[in-house]
């Protein structure tokens, strides 16, 4: 990233303003405003109740507000190493992000901007090529305990970072209009962006069926079914598998497991024994390719949340977070986490299987080993 990197002419204007357009729709409780852009924009700050309050303060990769903002209490400022938070998505839900420094230059370079004044506040009123508007209030920043600049400046933090420059993170700096870089200790304003619900019809694509069973081909080695076993909709749970058990069961705990720390035992792939013969599991190896070649967004369908993973072809399938079973009997981080197996055992290890793992908490997916007697999803795969 440039420093800086996009400076906007801007129409001025000193006139009493009307508020921005009405909400297009809303998400979690959210209106957002359609700018005609790649993403939606949210009517309000993180913490505001109307599009002119400034609503709350976060250091550049935390999600809570603080008394104080320092450079010794950030947990991101000067580090090469540490934990990134969105705070649109922790505070909003997962549907909700932190825009990017790409969003932020769209709606510069899109948009016409006019400085207003709303319920007594100042600050640009950047409206789309569609007509409808937004308002960002000039909230200033916070500065140890300080809040500076109420009324003359407004700093809007992206999510954007330059791996060279660890003291700063993409912000747009909205009394100059420039996209621009500033130190990550200080308490700025979020704007959340989202790309919107996913609605179940919007969820269902297909490339084809087999024995009654959809798939989508994302451009990778195997197609991918659009439903998890036991699953009537894309968003739908389906049904829960041990490792390597050809059905599901009531229960799930190390002592009913067939495969758990056993030496020798009879692996079933639960796809082929639910699905017919052209159904399987999918290996590490295929996991690990949609982990690293799809992008993957948190969203919502329904009322379930979703990941969309999106591959390199731009079609894509809806992976629900669907918990799983612990020993307990419980189900555990529905709506959170997702745990889907794939048919490869952890080598010299009786106790683990791989499988993929995604998280809301952390934002995180990756594929890992996971305790065989667990009661986990299944989304099959098919030969090209």
């Amino acid at each position: 990233m440039q420093k800086p990197l996009l400076t906007l002419a801007l129409l001025l204007s000193t006139t009493i303003a009307h508020a921005q357009s009405p909400a297009t729709g809303q998400i979690l409780g959210h209106g957002y405003v359609d700018l005609g852009l790649s993403v939606m924009w949210a009517t309000c700050n993180i913490g505001a109740n109307s599009p002119s309050d400034y609503g709350d303060y976060f250091a550049w990769g935390e999600a809570e507000t603080k008394t104080s903002y320092t450079e010794g209490n950030s947990a991101t400022y000067g580090k090469s190493t540490y934990t990134f938070l969105d705070a649109a998505s922790v505070n909003w839900g997962s549907v909700w992000r932190m825009p990017t420094h790409e969003e932020f230059e769209e709606l510069l370079n899109q948009c016409t901007c006019e400085l207003k004044t709303v319920d007594s506040k100042d600050g640009f009123l950047f409206t789309g090529s569609n007509g409808n508007s937004i308002f960002l209030p000039f909230a200033g920043s916070c500065d140890e305990s300080l809040i500076n600049g109420v009324n003359e400046w407004g700093n809007y933090w992206s999510s954007t970072y330059d791996a060279s420059y660890p003291n700063v993170a993409g912000n747009l700096k909205i009394n100059a209009a420039i996209n621009d870089m500033f130190e990550r200790y200080i308490g700025n304003s979020v704007r959340p962006v989202t790309e919107g619900n996913v609605s179940e019809k919007e969820g269902i694509q297909s490339s084809g069926q087999i024995s009654g069973h959809d798939y989508v081909d994302l451009g990778l080695s195997v197609m991918w079914a659009t439903c998890n076993i036991g699953a009537s909709q894309p968003s739908d749970y389906g049904n829960y598998f041990a490792w390597g058990e050809r059905s599901s069961k009531p229960s799930f705990s190390e002592g009913n497991s067939t495969t758990y720390k056993k030496n020798k035992y009879t692996f079933f792939d639960a796809a082929r024994c639910e699905w017919g013969e052209k159904w399987r599991m999918p290996t590490q190896a295929e996991c690990e390719e949609l982990v690293n070649k799809c992008s993957w967004l948190w969203t919502t369908m329904g009322s379930k949340q979703v990941v969309k993973i999106t591959g390199p072809n731009g079609n894509f399938i809806i992976l629900p977070a669907a918990g799983y079973y612990d020993h307990s009997g419980t189900i555990y981080w529905t709506d959170t986490n997702g745990q889907y197996w794939s048919s490869t055992p952890v080598k010299n290890n009786k106790y683990s299987a791989y499988g993929i793992r995604f998280s809301r908490h952390s934002f995180t997916h990756g594929v890992q080993g996971h305790g065989r007697f667990h009661g986990t999803s299944i989304r099959p795969v098919t030969e090209k």
